[in-house]
Formats: C-alpha cells, structure tokens, sequence
C-alpha cells in the first residue's frame, strides 16, 4: 500500500500520544524511496515511491504510433524504467493488472482492453554489451539472446514452428549460434513468437548504443557498431512478423547507417517536442514529491542544483538526483555542511569518456569552456544524430555530444540553426570544475598547486604569489585570451581538485563574492576577490580595489553566521601571467 504524506498526518494527528521523532521519521520512510529498481514490476511490487509515467504508453501506441522509435536520454533520467514499463504493460506472457492499479493509463479502458498483456515481447538490454576486444564483447551479447532464449523455451512445443526456426533456436540459446544467426536472432524470435501466438511482436531494446559507447575508440569499434546496427535493421525495417519496435539510448547514432532498417527509426531526442516530459521529473512532479516529503520549503534549493534541462519545450530535473536527495533527507543522511551532492556524476564511465580530454583540443573550444563555466551560453549547430565516432572531429560535434549526454542543455524552448547551449545546474559545475582540475593536473607541478593552497591558509603572501606565477606560467596557452573569469577558472579548478568545498559568486554580506573556499572540518573559510587589469601598472590599484571591496561589502557575514571560526581574506589582482596578492587580515572569533 502506498502512502501519501497526508495518510502521515492523518495517522500522527490521531494518535493519543505526542509521536517522537524516531516514530516520525519511520512514517515519513513510508515514502520508501528506492533507486535501486530499474524494473517497474519491481519497483511497483515493491511498494516503492512512483511518479506517474504511464501517459507515454497512451502517447505513443494511440496517438504517436510508429514502427520503430528511439528515447534518447542522458543517463539516469528513467529509461531502463520506462522500457520496462512499455515491456510490463504489453507482454502477453505476464499478468500486469495489480503493477499498473491506480495509475493513469488504467482510467482508459480502450488502451487496456486493446494492448495490456495482449503482444508477444523480446526485451533485451544492451547495458551489459562490452568487454576487452571483439569476441568477448559478442560472446556477451550471446549470453543476453540466451537469457532470453531461456525464458520463452516452452514455445518449441508448438508445431506450428517449423524444425529449421527450433534448430537455430537451441543454437541461440545454448550459445552456439555462429555470428550471422546471432546477428540476425531478433528475426527469428520474432517469427517464432508470431507463429506461436499468432499475433505481432514488440520488440524492445533497453541502453542499444551501449556497446558502441564502451567500444568508442577502440580497434573493435567499427565491427561492433556494424553488428548491433545489422541486428537492428532486421526488425527495424519492414517485417510483418514485427508491430513495433522501441529503442532507448542516448545517441541516435545509428542514423545514415548502411543497414537502411535502422534509417527508419523516428528518434525523441532531447530537441524534440513530442514526449518532451515523458522522462524526467517536470517542475509539477518534483513539487508532489517534496510535498508528500514534506519538504516543499527546499524546492529553491532542488531546483538550484538539479532542475535546469530542456527537453523539447519542456523544464525537467533528473530524478536520480532528486529521489536521492529527498531520500537522504528522510533517512537523516543528509549532511548541512556539505549541503547538496553531485549524485548523478560518476555514474557511467561511458559518458564520463565523453568529457575527459575535450579541453585543450582546440583554442575556440578551451574558450567557450570558459564562456559556460561564466554562466554564459555558447551558440553552436546541434547534431542529434551524431555518431560515436565523429564526436571529436569539430568543436560543435563535441558540444553535441555533450547536449546528448546531459552535461549541457538548450538555452531556449525552440530549436534554432545556431543553438543556443549552457550548464544546466550547479551539479553539472561541479563536475566541469573538476574536469579543469583533470586538465590542469597534466600541466602543472602538483607541487605548485599544493604551496599555493598552503601558503594560502598559513597567511604567506609571499609564497602564495611564488606559487600562483608559476601556475600562470604553466597553463598560458590554455587560454585564447585573458579574462577575469580566466583566472576565476583555475582556483576554482585547483581548490574544487583538492577537495575543498567552493562556492562561486555567492551572495554574501552586501554583495557577491567571487570565491569562497570552504574546509567545513576545521571551521575555516577563504574569501577570494580577484581584479584583471590590462596593464601592469594598474595592478597595485586593482589589488587595493579587491581589498576594499572585500571589506566594504562585508563578505565574511555569512560565513561566520554559518559558524565558521577562522576567515581568511585576500585581494588578487592579474595581469596575464602575472599577480599580485594582499591579505586582508584574518578574522579569527
């Protein structure tokens, strides 16, 4: 039984006894947040917190049907779940009644009268699809057709299946098949689940562009992408045995393929319009949430860090990051000090791939880097059907790559011929401040950087000036020219490296600061104001403006009303690869 927070109330207000705090919080886990389902039998069986997605199987068997489409979505934003739901609903074999009671797809009868239980299914997920060179990467796919192969086995007592499809099925499924049959099994279960039942098939291919992704950059690349492309195209193109087929991924990558099946497939990326919230949390989703956590208070906070995305027209959150941080608030994991976390990074090595080593490729990408860390928008030609391969061939193919992955969304609900492209939220700075910190690790001393962050917190002007030349020396060519935020960049990129928590034109006291470096352990803060000047006789003003500015906008207020005992203040003024440092005197309490 699900319980809504009202449900919560109701219970405390009846009882005759004031409730604790421990008997609170055990009501409030009634929510039972699990992150852990990707399976929606699982999940719903369960009993698990559900945000309503079921519209989409409405959306695209009724009014959007086609034979073949794609869900291309960054990572963690629900597709494996949404497949499974489409799986769930359809599947012939299962009994779904009780998994999608009091949902919305059951107040129209039309749809589950007419699709729910009522289609044969092949379900793979293409999640698992790699390994070291060719023949361990297809020797998994083999064991995932035979996974299947295993579950649907009772078909071969069927005579209207001929012997040769029964043959090539116990091949399949004890993984002897030779590469073609493997290649071209989709076809034949779909024909022998067709013959059995006498109905069409949906097949449904959770995470396809997985092995290509694993592969990319790899000898074993271009044999992979042409295998999973070749079993795509036999049930992607026309076949009578098939009545749909629904992909999921992040790339359209398939796109232009010489499998002319797989041009067929129409793809809802994240430019497009149609089935623009259909994964992903919207705003209203996100309220309910924290409503019935009783956490409405902390939309502002959610939305700073998690919302951010546009998809087609629509503003949408990832849910990985927002169940998680609603659960870590009910289950008293949640820490004040260290505030919000980054839960969706270091989720997917695959994409993490797609990020490392972009900065430095060329000076114009290096610069709009730059521009988006500033909170600025880059405009550049989206590809949304980009192939793997050719992410690294342009500067706008990167940036592409990066929209489709979710490290950057679209600045505007429409689409353009230039786009318009930014950092969707706080959680997506902090994972490319520390991708500078990545960068710069292969440029610099580590240690420079370590005497400067010493230096720096020991009160010794002289060494920290030392310290942050020589880094100014070292990382010159990274940047297409000079600017204030230039500088921002590489302290924030060094401090955020070291571990420390850095928080970028906060407001504080009258103003707001350009960075303060906080070390939550020992109570101790940084604030940090920098100053360029296009000549270097204008760096002793610079540096006394900085100063000034740091004292008359009381940038420390905040800090030491959060309770920070030791506050250290410096003015920082650049010309190029030099600077000039001044301490504004410690504030010790």
């Amino acid at each position: 039984m699900d319980f809504s927070m009202k449900d919560v109330m109701e219970a405390v207000n009846s009882m005759p006894y004031k409730p604790t705090k421990g008997n609170m919080d055990r009501l409030c886990r009634k929510l039972n947040i699990r992150t852990s389902y990707d399976s929606f039998r699982d999940l719903r069986e369960n009993n698990a917190y559900y945000v309503d997605k079921t519209g989409v199987l409405e959306e695209y068997l009724v009014d959007k049907f086609d034979k073949a489409v794609l869900f291309a979505r960054p990572r963690r934003f629900g597709k494996t779940l949404t497949m499974t739901m489409f799986r769930d609903f359809l599947d012939i074999r299962q009994k779904s009644l009780d998994i999608f009671d009091g949902l919305g797809i059951m107040e129209n009868p039309y749809i589950v009268e007419n699709y729910m239980n009522r289609y044969p299914v092949i379900f793979l997920s293409l999640k698992e699809i790699y390994g070291e060179g060719f023949e361990n990467t297809f020797r998994n796919l083999q064991v995932i057709i035979a996974g299947y192969c295993k579950k649907i086995e009772d078909i071969l007592d069927d005579s209207k299946i001929t012997a040769a499809d029964k043959e090539l099925f116990t091949e399949l499924e004890y993984q002897k098949a030779d590469e073609a049959n493997t290649v071209a099994a989709l076809d034949l279960l779909a024909r022998m689940l067709h013959d059995h039942y006498e109905k069409q098939v949906f097949v449904i291919i959770d995470e396809y562009d997985v092995p290509m992704a694993k592969a990319l950059g790899k000898p074993e690349y271009d044999r992979i992408r042409d295998v999973i492309e070749h079993m795509l195209s036999y049930v992607c193109k026309t076949n009578d045995n098939v009545k749909g087929v629904i992909l999921s991924g992040c790339f359209y990558t398939v796109k232009n393929s010489t499998y002319t099946g797989v041009n067929n497939i129409t793809p809802y990326t994240v430019l497009s319009a149609n089935f623009a919230d259909a994964i992903g949390f919207t705003s209203d989703n996100v309220k309910k949430l924290l409503e019935d956590a009783e956490l409405s208070e902390q939309y502002d906070i959610v939305s700073e860090w998690y919302d951010g995305y546009i998809f087609g027209r629509e503003k949408m959150y990832c849910p990985w990051d927002v169940l998680l941080y609603v659960k870590s608030q009910l289950d008293g994991t949640y820490s004040k000090t260290m505030g919000p976390k980054s839960y969706w990074v270091n989720t997917s090595e695959s994409s993490q791939n797609l990020i490392h080593g972009f900065l430095g490729k060329t000076e114009d990408v290096s610069e709009r880097f730059e521009r988006l860390l500033a909170g600025e928008s880059i405009d550049c030609i989206v590809d949304d059907a980009l192939p793997y391969h050719k992410i690294y061939e342009s500067g706008d193919n990167i940036w592409s790559a990066l929209l489709e992955t979710g490290y950057l969304t679209k600045a505007v609900t429409e689409e353009m011929p230039l786009m318009p492209l930014r950092i969707p939220n706080r959680e997506i700075q902090v994972v490319f401040r520390q991708e500078v910190w990545n960068y710069f690790q292969s440029k610099v001393d580590n240690t420079f950087v370590n005497d400067l962050v010493k230096a720096l917190w020991t009160r010794n002007v002289q060494n920290a000036e030392e310290a942050l030349n020589q880094i100014l020396e070292a990382t010159l060519s990274f940047y297409h020219e000079y600017r204030e935020y230039s500088y921002h960049l590489i302290l924030d990129g060094f401090f955020t490296g070291k571990g420390y928590i850095v928080q970028s034109e906060r407001e504080t006291g009258y103003g707001r600061s350009d960075l303060i470096i906080l070390d939550p352990a020992r109570k101790q803060g940084m604030i940090l104001e920098l100053k360029h000047v296009d000549d270097e006789s204008k760096l002793e003003t610079a540096l006394n403006e900085a100063s000034s500015q740091i004292v008359e906008k009381k940038y420390e207020s905040q800090l030491k009303y959060e309770g920070y005992s030791t506050l250290l203040r410096y003015g920082i003024a650049f010309y190029d690869k030099k600077c000039l440092i001044g301490d504004v005197t410690a504030i010790k309490e």
